[in-house]
């Protein structure tokens, strides 16, 4: 089942977590989106290849992201998009920005209910999760924080100088790597008005509520560069792959039984590996061919729109062929 199928379904919040009061008004749980996830027009399930490219691109080349955020927009007033989180999270060890693999992501599915303005550039995410979204009786955590995103990075509305259970903003910064610091500089956080309500009555001593709004924004920062990097992606020419999902036909066997219908979806793949046999175009007259070689995928902006470069061969096989880029030095030993 995916992670949208557990949210739309879902008829009580999850269990609460081992930081906060065992008890809570349930009106804090994932139940109160339910209806807005199964009534969403657009919803995404993103493949394992495309998650890691996402997350690749923004942590390891998030200065190219960056430089690309004046042609974003979210595609929709409303949509739904959910990854593996295994997957990213082992990106962002690969990339060093986190010193160690997170291994409680093994298994976790991370979903996002993202309500974007009129003309697409800021919108408000609400964040979901599952330790395992393929078991139907899976818990469900619902973040406290909201996810504000501004492509502008203008913020006119953020309540600054208020406390954060009281409305505030917070936000969140990568000393050591500058294109994610950029990305970060587009998003804030904030505590939802239920959450705060309820924290502002459980957080008594000023360490429980400093180490409550750490755990909160490190449970979803690293979330934001990566919905960053996807909607570009999505909007790249050449760089995914859609595949709408029907659930037609195993709904009516659900609906036979008695049990819940699952949602339609789109599934969305890289299309970053697959290889052209020329290079598009061809060489400028005039000018010698160089011996065939391949060149890398990569993105290309061109004025007011990105796409992807597919990996691609390039030259003349006539002149030869460059089968290995890589050098191999040896030194001689001194008699």
């Amino acid at each position: 089942m995916r992670l949208l199928d557990s949210v739309a379904h879902c008829p009580a919040p999850a269990s609460p977590s081992a930081a906060l009061p065992s008890k809570r008004p349930e009106t804090l749980g994932p139940s109160r989106f339910a209806a807005e996830v199964a009534g969403c027009p657009l919803r995404f399930v993103l493949g394992d290849d495309l998650t890691r490219a996402c997350a690749e691109l923004a942590f390891a080349d998030g200065a190219r992201l960056v430089g690309c955020l004046d042609l974003l927009h979210m595609p929709a007033p409303q949509m739904w998009l959910e990854w593996n989180d295994e997957v990213h999270k082992r990106v962002i060890h690969e990339t060093q920005s986190a010193a160690e693999f997170d291994s409680a992501a093994k298994g976790r599915k991370v979903g996002v209910l993202l309500q974007a303005s009129a003309d697409g550039l800021t919108a408000l995410a609400r964040t979901f999760w599952a330790d395992a979204a393929g078991d139907e009786s899976a818990d469900l955590t619902l973040s406290p924080l909201e996810t504000h995103f501004d492509l502008q990075g203008q913020f006119a509305d953020a309540a600054v100088g208020q406390d954060s259970l009281s409305g505030g903003f917070l936000d969140a910064t990568h000393g050591g790597n500058s294109g994610m610091a950029g990305l970060l500089g587009h998003v804030r956080f904030r505590f939802d008005d239920l959450w705060a309500g309820y924290y502002r009555d459980a957080a008594k001593d000023a360490q429980f509520k400093r180490r409550l709004i750490v755990e909160s924004i490190k449970s979803i920062a690293w979330d934001a560069p990566f919905i960053i990097a996807f909607l570009l992606l999505l909007s790249a020419k050449d760089a995914t792959r859609s595949l709408a999902v029907s659930r037609a036909a195993i709904n009516r066997k659900r609906l036979a039984h008695g049990r819940a219908p699952l949602l339609d979806h789109i599934e969305v793949n890289a299309a970053l590996d697959a290889v052209s046999t020329s290079e598009p175009g061809g060489e400028p007259s005039g000018r010698h061919s160089p011996r065939l070689h391949h060149v890398r995928g990569h993105l290309v902006r061109r004025e007011h729109r990105v796409f992807w470069r597919v990996p691609h061969l390039r030259g003349s096989a006539v002149r030869g062929a460059v089968r290995s880029r890589t050098v191999c030095l040896a030194f001689s030993r001194k008699a």
